[in-house]
């Protein structure tokens, strides 16, 4: 903090002495706002004159100009602005694109610059802005809908909740399915955090890159394939976001601030019924509401859950600071997340702080940037999916007919025998519930993270056309968790009756760092050469340390230190480290602005294949790019016509330690490994190509490009049980073809119907196969990515990734429910297949209208086919407890299809619950909703020339436009590999709706 209150302070001094010497002559930076890159070639004219410059390779200008002129900036494709100089010396400018620019420069792989044109594989891009306009506690959310191809889902844990990203399907059985995340070229380290894995116990660890602040960030770039990917190697199999920063400019400092303030509130609820209670034995209530009619007021049973859930907040409040002199730019930020969730005591806070400092140094053939970012966040009872630990399995089955009112008072009472407040609910012993305001307020978990980045950069220019490159960084994260069990919570949760202590510790460090020459020249106006030869490393330790007393109980009730704890409570220790070697070079030829070829390579040595003959391993990567408007005579209304297509092998990582497996200490004994070291393990090796196809007419108005990709996933790792003379309990092997293909489209334009008026939609549009090609003799009954309340995620040969499987009602060749000799229902045996977890289509329709200063945007987005299992709507139909039971039971039974009724209690308990027929609460995920509003008004030089202020009302999840399932489909109990589509008592999805305030100073 002290170096930070320095820089600032020096940064202040330097902006005042620019001020003091104030000349006539007007000079400044103009940059690509959308890309945070200098403008090129940008005209800058003394508006109703001719004195004017353009703008040189690195976005400056100098004009002199009387103190009263107003100077227009304009560009091809751009928005021209207008910025009356008054006695300013120093005017940056911001120039913001509503189309794609031919000309346009992009960060690619490594940090590496190329003109869009020329790239032969698909990116997008996505502005800033799309983070900041409807801003959410994990940025990763504001993305749905906005890039083509792109699948996000939200953990059901509130704020500060894990989301998971993939790009083009999931590809790996076992290993990581989620992209790259590269800030500034440097790859952000994102560790695999504790996670939901079953029905059961289990929480939300988090996730990295919804830990950054949205004000920090210029620009995000894309890189949908291996072959955009294919320089980062095996970090990067499925795909790289590239975040590019904001950094200092030159010139009088400018303060940015925003406040966004939003109210939430529940929305998808479960359906309860308020007419049938639970049968009653003297004042003791079955857990069942099974019983006799007791009211005719469904709303008596919501009330309950709406008077539960409360008004959740959302707080997010940034400032940054930028500016400096020729040689010097500063900027820093400072972000502050404050979320009060829907449910009670559910608190998350986060701190950012961030600095950045260039340098051009000798003539700007040296620049030096470095930046350091600082996150702190607290979390209080996030929520978490499954039925223990749960408040809501207590919520929603509470009968009707029972006071919970007097439980929400009275959550605990005095045990005269104990000497304590003891846990107080209606089923005493029961596993499956408790009392809610007991587990929010006498099972209390709180969370810390610290992380730490910071990363430096020096760029030599040798010549005009060859430059070195040199960057380090280091990215540390510090997790801290505590959990405690109060005494007298059931025995299930906390054995020994004295309560239950855990306390887990989790580490990530990752040091990282690269070398890179560069080559860039022109030859005769026609031949194009662009080339990076590279070396990197990144080095890898998670130290995961878990302390539970668990079945070992605590000696003294409800005293949640470790040495309470009735034994060693040490659990088993992990501490994976692994370390990535590699040499990368990259080479693009270009003929005449119409003809690109890019060849990249890259070796790997990875530590993770320690002991096997594949420790050092090679994959490249091909692509041709084709301007077909550039080599055949077209109507001036094309722009551009491009035709693309690429070719890569990239690796996929593999977990440390699979090689050589370690023995480990668990509750203060040796635990020896049981598994076979694979001396034999090869690296995942993806087969990827890509084709396309990019058109831009009318000026740059329209901009329409599509692609179509395939990819082949192979050597996959499995887990394979061993013959008892082997002496380990399981051995892995290579095996499987996993396959994904299907095409990426995205289509938009602008508008302008009259002077002041605009309308610029923008449309997306994916579709994804997934095809288990071949797995192996040794795996014939499939293997189980996740199994719990009895279904079962499985890949099966022939089948598709995320398939569902759990036994069904069987039914007779007309569709009626078949019974057997005693009148049962028939429940199959086996498992069937039920669906599956993805969805075939993806769309995203956004719309922009502006009028003078008024702005409105609306998203639109929807997915098409895919299933979501619903453990939630199975256990509230066998307790008796949804408004379907309720109308079975009105109704004189439930239909079974030909006209026979059978009694509701005995159809619902044979076929809902943990075992019932599975296939009866698949449903389908197909859904459209209105994601995100925005309404506004930019006060233009309210607060000075070029200070402006924006306020908007701003909302996201509104509605659904149609949607089958009981629960929000896109959301999961847990971005584990093999759960999503899986929804358990997970916090039901929100509505937001507030205030978004802009403001420049």
């Amino acid at each position: 903090m002290k170096k930070g209150l320095l820089l600032f302070v020096l940064f202040c001094i330097g902006t005042c002495t620019n001020v003091l010497w104030a000349q006539k002559k007007v000079s400044g930076v103009v940059m690509d706002q959308s890309a945070n890159l200098p403008l090129i070639g940008c005209n800058v004219v003394e508006k109703g004159t001719t004195n004017g410059t353009v703008t040189d390779l690195d976005g400056n200008y100098t004009l002199e100009v009387p103190e009263n002129a107003i100077l227009q900036f304009s560009f091809l494709g751009m928005t021209t602005v207008e910025e009356p100089v008054n006695d300013r010396t120093v005017i940056n400018v911001d120039m913001f694109s509503d189309t794609q620019k031919i000309e346009e420069v992009v960060v690619t792989a490594m940090g590496i610059q190329r003109k869009a044109k020329s790239l032969t594989y698909a990116t997008q891009q996505v502005a800033g802005q799309e983070l900041t306009r409807a801003k959410d506690a994990n940025l990763i959310n504001a993305l749905q809908g906005k890039a083509a191809g792109m699948l996000i889902s939200p953990n059901a844990t509130g704020a500060g909740g894990s989301s998971k990203i993939i790009l083009r399907g999931n590809k790996s059985a076992y290993g990581n399915n989620q992209p790259l995340i590269v800030i500034d070229g440097v790859p952000m380290n994102s560790p695999e955090t504790t996670q939901l894995a079953g029905e059961y116990e289990g929480r939300d660890g988090g996730d990295a890159l919804g830990n950054l602040n949205p004000d920090d960030i210029a620009s995000m770039n894309v890189l949908k394939g291996a072959s955009a990917a294919a320089l980062y190697g095996s970090m990067a199999a499925n795909g790289v976001i590239m975040i590019t920063t904001k950094k200092g400019r030159e010139g009088a400092a400018r303060v940015d601030f925003s406040s966004n303030i939003t109210l939430e509130s529940p929305m998808s609820l479960p359906k309860l019924q308020g007419r049938y209670g639970a049968v009653k034995v003297g004042d003791q209530l079955n857990n069942m509401s099974w019983g006799d009619k007791v009211a005719d007021n469904d709303n008596h049973a919501m009330d309950n859950v709406n008077d539960f859930y409360r008004t959740g907040s959302t707080f997010i409040n940034s400032v940054t600071i930028n500016g400096g002199t020729e040689k010097v730019q500063s900027f820093m930020s400072y972000a502050n997340t404050t979320a009060f969730g829907i449910m009670p005591t559910n608190d998350f806070q986060r701190h950012n702080m961030s600095t950045r400092e260039t340098f051009n140094l000798f003539g700007d053939r040296l620049t030096i940037d470095a930046s350091l970012s600082y996150i702190s966040q607290k979390g209080t009872n996030r929520p978490h999916g499954g039925t223990y630990i749960n408040p809501l399995t207590g919520l929603y089955t509470f009968p009707v007919n029972g006071d919970f009112g007097y439980y929400k008072d009275n959550f605990e009472k005095f045990n005269e025998d104990r000497n304590l407040m003891a846990h107080n609910w209606y089923l005493p012993d029961d596993d499956f519930s408790a009392n809610p305001y007991w587990i929010l307020n006498r099972i209390k978990s709180t969370e810390r993270r610290d992380r730490v980045m910071a990363s430096a950069s020096a760029k030599f220019k040798i010549t005009d056309w060859l430059n070195v490159q040199g960057r380090l960084s280091v990215d540390n994260t510090f997790d801290r968790f505590e959990r405690k069990w109060h005494a007298t919570t059931t025995a299930t949760w906390a054995p020994g009756g004295n309560g239950r202590y855990r306390q887990e510790r989790f580490d990530a460090k990752q040091f990282y760092g690269d070398l890179m020459l560069n080559f860039n020249k022109t030859w005769n106006e026609k031949w194009e050469l662009n080339a990076s030869l590279g070396t990197s490393f990144q080095d890898n330790k998670v130290q995961n340390v878990i302390l539970d007393s668990d079945k070992l109980g605590l000696m003294e009730a409800n005293f949640f230190v470790p040495e309470n704890i009735n034994g060693n409570g040490n659990q088993r220790t992990s501490n994976p480290r692994k370390r990535l070697n590699s040499v990368f070079g990259t080479v693009q030829f270009g003929y005449n602005g119409m003809i690109y070829l890019d060849v990249t390579g890259r070796n790997d040595w990875s530590s993770a294949l320690a002991f096997t003959d594949n420790f050092s391993y090679f994959y490249p990567s091909f692509g041709l790019t084709a301007l077909l408007n550039e080599m055949i005579p077209m109507t001036d209304k094309i722009n551009l016509l491009k035709i693309r297509g690429s070719y890569s092998i990239v690796g996929n990582d593999v977990p440390a330690y699979i090689t050589h497996p370690m023995d480990g200490i668990n509750l203060g004994g040796l635990e020896p490994n049981t598994k076979e070291p694979f001396t034999e393990m090869k690296p995942e090796k993806m087969h990827s190509m890509e084709f396309g196809l990019d058109l831009t007419m009318l000026d740059n108005r329209l901009n329409f490009d599509i692609t179509y990709y395939k990819t082949n996933n192979k050597n996959q790792y499995f887990s394979i049980s061993s013959p008892l003379a082997s002496g380990y309990d399981s051995y892995y092997i290579n095996a499987g073809n996993i396959q994904n293909q299907g095409f990426e489209a995205s289509i938009n334009y602008r508008w302008d119907f009259a002077e002041d008026w605009s309308w610029k939609p923008e449309f997306n549009i994916s579709y994804n196969q997934n095809k288990i090609k071949e797995l192996t003799d040794q795996l014939k009954n499939g293997v189980s990515l996740g199994s719990g309340a009895g279904l079962n995620f499985k890949l099966v040969e022939g089948g598709s990734y995320g398939d569902i499987y759990g036994k069904v009602a069987e039914r007779d060749e007309n569709g009626a429910f078949m019974l057997d000799k005693d009148g049962k229902l028939v429940i199959s045996t086996d498992e069937r297949h039920l669906g599956n977890v993805n969805p075939n289509w993806q769309l995203g329709w956004g719309n922009t209208f502006t009028y003078k200063d008024f702005s409105l945007y609306f998203l639109i987005d929807g997915k098409i086919g895919g299933n979501v299992a619903s453990q939630t709507q199975s256990y509230l139909d066998a307790y008796g407890v949804t408004e379907a039971t309720a109308d079975a039971r009105d109704n004189g039974g439930v239909d079974l299809g030909n006209g026979q009724k059978m009694d509701a209690q005995t159809f619902y308990t044979s076929t809902a619950g943990k075992e019932g027929a599975k296939d009866l609460y698949v449903y389908s995920a197909t859904n459209f909703r209105l994601r995100e509003l925005s309404l506004g008004y930019t006060f233009r030089n309210l607060l000075g020339a070029s200070k402006n202020l924006n306020l908007s009302f701003v909302a996201r999840n509104l509605f659904f436009i149609y949607k089958d399932a009981p629960t929000d489909p896109d959301m999961s109990v847990s971005t584990n590999n093999g759960w999503k589509g899986f929804d358990s008592f997970g916090l039901p999805a929100t509505r937001s709706y507030g205030i978004n305030l802009k403001v420049t100073f």
